[in-house]
């Protein structure tokens, strides 16, 4: 699993169209707006499937500590297929992606999962302090 976070002043997503072949996401397809808020785009990579508890588990832990460091209370799980090669089962990476959601709300987290398995228009405006951009492997 990678994932790149951004500390976002403003960020909005518009979904255009469903990719072909991949598992319909029950998430609205509508355009969503939001500000200071961090960004998660995230890329379930093959085998993350079947570790899953124990890479949640770490990716929750530094998450918390992030948003703590940063001092915010909105997070914006963005699935994003383009930070590695290897990518899971697109149904796997669903089902990993609604996992990983559901754990984050049990923590009493403000999230919210931009859809799966569309194409999507982004517009983002990041903040410039040091720990607004960083990349993370689970």
């Amino acid at each position: 699993m990678k994932t790149l976070y951004l500390h976002a002043k403003e960020f909005m997503y518009r979904p255009q169209q469903p990719v072909k072949g991949i598992p319909k996401d029950e998430a609205t397809a509508e355009e969503r707006r939001f500000n200071n808020v961090l960004v998660v785009f995230i890329t379930i990579e093959k085998g993350d499937w079947d570790t899953r508890e124990e890479k949640i588990q770490t990716f929750i832990e530094d998450l918390e500590n992030h948003i703590k460091r940063i001092n915010i209370e909105s997070v914006v799980i963005y699935p994003y297929a383009h930070l590695s090669e290897e990518l899971e089962d697109p149904r796997k990476a669903y089902r990993f992606l609604k996992y990983l959601e559901n754990s984050l709300k049990k923590k009493d987290m403000k999230i919210h999962r931009a859809p799966f398995g569309w194409y999507k228009e982004f517009l983002i405006h990041v903040h410039g302090h040091p720990l607004a951009e960083l990349s993370r492997r689970f």
